[in-house]
């Protein structure tokens, strides 16, 4: 059961928010973080009850390690014991990823070295255990420094298990989520945030139902046909897959936004515009913003960050992004995918882009403000900002069709069909692939109005304003347009498949 789906919508939802702020309302606090949890645990269960007991026992290891953690002494015995516990528990978590998520993968790589003969074990992949693997070891981090004393067990299990993010993410801290569970501002319904986060669940909803769908048989195409590609059909086909992971991502982002924003609690902004970025540096303050934070807090940082010399920092910065490949999927195409931005981020540290990049956006607006900035400057300024956000995402838009083939092969042969011009003209399956053949006014002109689709598409993206830019008005006219989207979303339910980013 997806956030997509009818059981969901009509059921799961309405029924998990009424209970949630009936026993807000009768001041039966314990009872309403019991629904949060309970909902949690039923949402979970719909993906297979093994994973199920699996996360189920990880959780009860974890706040059992950590509240040995929070208890022992600061003397230098405790503190040893402390070290050990804390080391035993990242261990053990990282461990249960690695069988679970990535015995197939080293077994493989490793019976190929030797000239063996591979046969897979058919190991279960928990969803989202890439997700509260990290959840859990920044839980253990935490309670070691002494940060997580005063939460019971049930606001543990809400933290862990609460479903809007549970899948996908973000992934949170503990700091800025449970004390929001304990806030009696927050006990009861919101009118305003209720209109507030159906607004961001229908826009992502419409994201996934409508706009995502445009792009996805075109991806398929490109992935499959490659060797036999035009240059023309493997640029568009691999701008396809980037606008489809973007609106997939960004759709389920905004949905569990929203319904935490019914619930009167907020989620830390875990997608912010990425194909803004003006620098690979800037896409990652942008893109999966908590993966970037958890990496920084818990492994950059601790390994020393930019404090031990030039070179330290660079490999520090080149195995976080290897860390963020292979966290994403069991194969080398993830961890060249991660190779690649782990590259440009450190020739853009070398090369003191992005110290530049901030000394430029600090002098740009200190003259904004002086009103001493010409408009030949501001004219200037705008089309290298232009300049530099399609540079970015060509880079990131090549780095990409590593992230969706199937191997490094394919990999390969789908970038060399995208700058050798063997082959310019796309065939007519190209445009057909792309779902408009459903409009009459576009069926004879598919090669006028795909590339059309394309550029108002990109042009959204580019400049426009995201669901945390964007401003509440609860007007009639808001309400209109919401319940249209909604309507027209609802009505695609069914006819697509599950998140991409579902499987990582």
């Amino acid at each position: 059961m997806g956030f997509a789906s009818y059981k969901f919508l009509m059921l799961f939802l309405p029924l998990t928010l009424i209970l949630y702020f009936s026993f807000r309302r009768l001041g039966k606090n314990t009872m309403a973080k019991g629904v949060l949890a309970g909902a949690s645990l039923l949402f979970y269960y719909t993906y297979g009850y093994v994973p199920l007991l699996i996360l189920i026992a990880d959780s009860i290891i974890n706040w059992s390690l950590s509240r040995v953690l929070s208890g022992c002494g600061k003397d230098e015995a405790g503190k040893r014991k402390k070290t050990l516990l804390l080391g035993a528990g990242i261990v053990l978590n990282v461990a249960l990823l690695f069988y679970f998520k990535y015995f197939n993968f080293f077994a493989e790589n490793i019976v190929c070295l030797t000239g063996g003969e591979f046969t897979a074990r058919n190991i279960i992949q928990p969803a989202a255990i890439s997700y509260y693997t990290f959840q859990q070891i920044a839980w253990l981090v935490d309670s070691s420094r002494g940060e997580t004393k005063g939460y019971d067990l049930l606001d543990y299990a809400v933290f862990i298990f609460f479903f809007p993010k549970l899948i996908m993410g973000p992934i949170i801290l503990h700091e800025e989520f449970m004390p929001q569970l304990n806030d009696s501002r927050r006990f009861l319904p919101d009118f305003e945030n209720l209109g507030k986060g159906m607004i961001r669940f229908t826009v992502g909803l419409s994201k996934v139902l409508i706009i995502e769908p445009m792009f996805t048989f075109g991806v398929e195409y490109g992935f499959t046909v490659l060797s036999d590609l035009s240059i023309v059909e493997a640029w568009f086909c691999s701008f396809a897959f980037a606008l489809q992971l973007y609106f997939d991502f960004s759709g389920y982002c905004d949905m569990a936004a929203g319904i935490a924003t019914m619930m009167n609690l907020d989620l830390p902004m875990n997608f912010n515009s990425p194909y803004k970025a003006i620098s690979i540096g800037d896409f990652w303050k942008r893109w999966h913003m908590s993966l970037t934070r958890f990496l920084r807090k818990y492994i950059y940082f601790p390994l020393g960050g930019n404090r031990k010399g030039a070179f330290r920092t660079y490999m520090n910065i080149f195995l976080i992004f290897l860390i963020s490949g292979f966290w994403h999927g069991a194969s080398w195409t993830f961890i060249v995918w991660g190779a690649i931005h782990g590259v440009i981020m450190i020739i853009e540290r070398m090369t003191g882009l992005t110290a530049r990049d901030k000394a430029a956006a600090g002098a740009f607006a200190a003259e904004n403000d002086d009103g001493n900035n010409t408009g030949e400057k501001k004219l200037l300024h705008h089309a290298v900002i232009i300049i530099r956000r399609i540079i970015t995402f060509i880079i990131v838009d090549i780095a990409w069709v590593f992230f969706r083939a199937d191997s490094l092969g394919d990999a390969v042969e789908f970038i060399k069909q995208m700058f050798i011009p063997d082959n310019i003209m796309p065939d007519a399956v190209f445009y057909n692939s792309f779902g408009l053949n459903d409009f009459a006014f576009a069926t004879r002109h598919l090669n006028i109005f795909v590339p059309m689709l394309f550029a108002g598409v990109f042009a959204i993206v580019f400049f426009g304003k995201n669901i945390y830019e964007m401003k509440y008005k609860p007007t009639l006219f808001t309400a209109l347009i919401t319940a249209v989207l909604f309507l027209a979303s609802f009505v695609c339910l069914g006819t697509v498949a599950d998140f991409i980013y579902f499987k990582f």
